[in-house]
């Protein structure tokens, strides 16, 4: 059977988050579709005006923008300092408008990529659907659980009933479910009885032509460039790190936002740590890389919690490709990519996480770095784009019969 042509075969991605907005999410959809567009895929961006980090971008009151294949519409753009109400109305606002947008384009695109979270983004595949269209569901967490057990949703209440009903029927209908782990392709399909042939693992992986180091310097130093939210843990972290002894407290760099960011920083200066943790604010990706390239160990916390275990964080694949190894705070999927990557050690405990930084320290670390530029080089965000075209041209193929 030979392959769409690919002037014919047009793609649509919905994303909450697109670039130049920061985060896991807005690095993963952007760079797919700067690799379909690479392998001549037809392909449109539908997401919302630039708003995340929030407080980052200035308001714009524009109803839809158009800025070459990536089309932008309303969102509420929520200060810094979010209230709940402000993150609902966020969330919630863009999906309706995309779902409206899509009735009124139904003609652009032959396979409709929905990421999510959040839940409220199923609203789009529902729609989609109605409209006879070929729908994947990108999952990169599993955002209910998450949401359950760190208390912002009831578990049972209302909400998580609405949220979890609307997941519920997006999988099940969806011609194809993508996953960025295996843990939660195997959750989703024990939960919501999904066919496992229609479900695909496509993990986060990097974009080695953007984070790739060349003959940088080196400073023996541990850094951290991301997202500081409520499911990172950053306390056993700096715990672990006060209980070294002097010779092992090399210098700490932190880098980027989020709403636990505040008490991170309270952390330190609590720890008495504030001589040795350089906090450096939002940092571009080219002062990302950057930073990492001259750097020896990144951190990657995340809380030790059930509903977590399935979480690997795209800047593991970034610490990797920029040839540092990391240190990681949690469990479950964290620890099998420092196993499997030679170049990772991971803790639950600030107990552990002070052996996993001596540990570190007394290792060869230039062995390691060539150990995690392997496994990067096998993740790379442009095998993650071809096994999403794969996915997306299984769907059109469901037609052939």
């Amino acid at each position: 059977m030979t392959e769409p042509n690919p002037e014919n075969f047009r793609v649509l991605i919905v994303s909450h988050a697109f670039p130049p907005e920061k985060g896991g999410n807005a690095s993963r959809m952007g760079d797919l579709y700067k690799y379909l567009l690479k392998f001549g895929i037809n392909v449109s961006v539908l997401a919302p005006i630039e708003t995340y980090p929030f407080g980052a971008f200035p308001k714009r009151f524009q109803l839809v923008k158009y800025d070459g294949g990536v089309v932008r519409l309303f969102t509420y753009q929520p200060k810094k300092d979010a209230s709940y109400v402000e993150r609902i109305l966020y969330y919630t606002i863009f999906p309706i408008l995309a779902s409206l947008w899509i009735v009124f384009h139904k003609n652009i695109a032959d396979v409709v990529l929905v990421t999510s979270p959040p839940p409220q983004m199923y609203l789009v595949v529902l729609v989609a659907k109605l409209l006879r269209k070929k729908v994947v569901v990108d999952i990169r967490d599993l955002f209910l659980d998450v949401s359950s057990s760190l208390g912002f949703i009831k578990p049972g209440g209302t909400t998580d009933k609405i949220f979890r009903f609307l997941e519920f029927k997006a999988l099940r209908i969806a011609d194809a479910v993508t996953t960025v782990t295996p843990r939660i392709r195997r959750q989703l399909i024990e939960r919501y009885t999904i066919d496992p042939f229609k479900c695909h693992v496509v993990p986060n992986g990097v974009d080695l032509e953007t984070f790739r180091c060349r003959d940088s310097q080196r400073i023996l130093r541990i850094v951290y460039t991301g997202y500081f939210g409520y499911a990172q843990d950053f306390d056993t972290f700096l715990e672990g790190y006060s209980l070294l002894e002097q010779k092992y407290r090399v210098p700490i760099i932190l880098a980027g936002s989020g709403e636990a960011l505040e008490r991170t920083l309270r952390k330190v200066k609590l720890l008495g740590l504030s001589q040795f943790v350089e906090y450096l604010g939002v940092l571009s990706r080219e002062e990302i890389v950057s930073l990492l390239c001259s750097s020896g160990i990144g951190i990657s916390p995340i809380k030790v919690d059930k509903s977590l275990e399935y979480a690997v964080p795209s800047k593991i694949y970034e610490y990797l490709a920029c040839g540092i190894p990391f240190i990681g705070v949690g469990i479950g999927e964290i620890e099998r990519v420092a196993k499997e990557s030679r170049a990772g050690c991971v803790g639950k405990s600030p107990q552990e996480i002070a052996a996993c930084i001596k540990k570190l320290l007394n290792s060869n670390l230039k062995k390691m770095s060539v150990y995690g530029l392997r496994y990067a080089a096998f993740h790379s965000r442009e095998n993650s784009a071809r096994k999403f075209l794969r996915v997306l041209i299984s769907t059109v193929r469901l037609d052939d019969g």
